[in-house]
């Protein structure tokens, strides 16, 4: 039988996960809602492209171990980003598909 460990996450794999990939999904986010209001924002708009990635990734994965949350960063917490991106292909997709509809989140704000 295998003995499972629980194991902590270190500071590279907290930056990865909660700064770097919220980040990266807000900053997606925004370009997209820029480009399709032709830069003419608003903050009903601006507000879910921010909220949305932090609840995401500070909250639901974390707390409801969503998309292999606990594997990528607990588990694999040791592999390179570059590996990891590799591995986590489908999950990333999903981030995609999430930030795609933050942005149509955004817009409906936008012209609500």
């Amino acid at each position: 039988m295998e003995q499972h460990e629980e194991r902590k996450m270190d500071l590279r794999n907290k930056f990865q996960a909660f700064v770097l990939m919220p980040g990266i999904i807000m900053l997606v986010a925004w370009m997209l809602y820029f480009i399709f209001t032709l830069g003419k924002m608003n903050y009903q708009g601006v507000i879910p492209v921010i909220a949305a990635p932090l609840i995401l990734c500070w909250v639901c994965n974390p707390f409801f171990e969503i998309n292999e949350y606990k594997e990528m960063f607990y588990e694999d917490a040791e592999m390179p980003l570059k590996d990891k991106i590799m591995k986590y292909r489908p999950t990333l997709a999903g981030y995609a598909a999430i930030t795609i509809g933050i942005a149509v989140w955004a817009l409906i704000m936008h012209h609500g």
